[in-house]
């Protein structure tokens, strides 16, 4: 059996994207639009408008620690706001949003959009589209209470009525379950796992619209369902990781879970679909908006993907093992020369227990 750790390790060092705290880049670009942000508002509020205070923080995979940089390149920055407003002073939530689109229009050459669910702010580099810093929009019913409840604006410029709401949402509680997992060698793997599966989603999902799994739901699945594979050699007290095992493991579980449910689409009839609420309010399921036959896609490309880490695992020679890893991981699943993997004898690889 060939082993491909020190391979999972590089793969996961060319498609992790750092943390804030260790990105000096990102924290540069994210200041930047909150400072244009409060510039703007400060400059309008001169003009006689009010506009509320905001305070902001991390929030999404960057902050989980499981942001990759896709196939595609396009990545994303989140960042909530939280107004200092109640949901009551502002029954359009599309207002709040309006506001922040006037502030950031015209930031960088590509532009600012209003989403259903953010305001996007959009970067190039060398004039192609590199990444985005993707800001939620909050209130609360009190703006007294510690900690207070939030609520996220969805709907677009000019959505109909019916297609605009204040939605309870719990970013920080969403944060906190998944930092809470696992600790140590452990979340590490945890966490490297869980983007290599999304680099595995970048590879193999087209990504327009919902056909692909969305990331948080990939995120929440594994960590309700991943097992570590890391083992502490009671003599060297070395620590080793086998990340093809766990995923496989973890795979294998996402395969078995899903179920028979009623088609929302063709009423009487089944379909098979992975079911995982969110673990804050408001619950819901995060792969709902997959149609059914996204999900039965879905279900399939993770088959092909378990069947992948089996072949794997069966392979003797580390080149052709880490070569069968591209036909799914892409190109940046990087694969040994043949010179090392002779020379190296295909020795255990220990975990270098990079932080994620």
């Amino acid at each position: 059996m060939a082993n491909v750790q020190k391979q999972f390790e590089q793969y996961d060092d060319k498609i992790r994207l750092t943390r804030y705290d260790e990105n000096a880049t990102l924290v540069k670009r994210r200041d930047a639009v909150l400072d244009k942000l409060r510039d703007r508002f400060r400059a309008m509020r001169k003009e006689g408008k009010d506009i509320p205070t905001f305070r902001w923080f991390n929030q999404g995979s960057y902050e989980m620690g499981t942001g990759i940089d896709p196939e595609n390149g396009d990545y994303d920055i989140d960042v909530g706001l939280d107004f200092n407003a109640t949901k009551s002073e502002y029954e359009n939530p599309v207002t709040l949003k309006e506001l922040v689109y006037d502030a950031l229009k015209d930031h960088t050459p590509l532009g600012t959009v209003v989403r259903r669910s953010c305001v996007t702010v959009k970067y190039q580099i060398d004039g192609e589209l590199a990444y985005h810093v993707d800001l939620a929009i909050y209130t609360c019913d009190n703006t007294e209470a510690d900690p207070r409840t939030l609520y996220l604006a969805k709907g677009k410029l000019n959505s109909a009525p019916e297609h605009r709401e204040w939605g309870l949402s719990d970013p920080k509680g969403l944060t906190a379950w998944v930092a809470e997992r696992f600790e140590g060698d452990e979340e590490t793997q945890f966490l490297r796992v869980v983007r290599a599966l999304k680099g595995w989603k970048s590879c193999m999902f087209d990504h327009n619209g919902n056909s692909a799994p969305p990331g948080i739901g990939l995120t929440i699945a594994a960590g309700r369902l991943f097992r570590p594979e890391v083992a502490i050699d009671p003599v060297t007290m070395k620590t080793t990781c086998d990340d093809r095992k766990a995923m496989r493991r973890l795979v294998d579980a996402m395969v078995r879970d899903f179920s028979l449910v009623v088609s929302q689409e063709t009423p009487g009839t089944q379909v098979e679909r992975l079911l995982v609420a969110l673990p804050v309010v408001p619950n819901k399921d995060v792969f709902a908006k997959m149609t059914d036959t996204q999900s039965r896609n879905f279900k399939a490309k993770l088959v092909g993907l378990r069947d992948l880490l089996d072949a794997v695992e069966r392979e003797e020679d580390p080149v052709e093992a880490c070569t069968k890893m591209q036909k799914q991981f892409g190109s940046r699943f990087p694969v040994p020369p043949k010179e090392e993997t002779a020379k190296s004898g295909n020795r255990a690889i220990t975990s270098s227990g990079v932080s994620a």
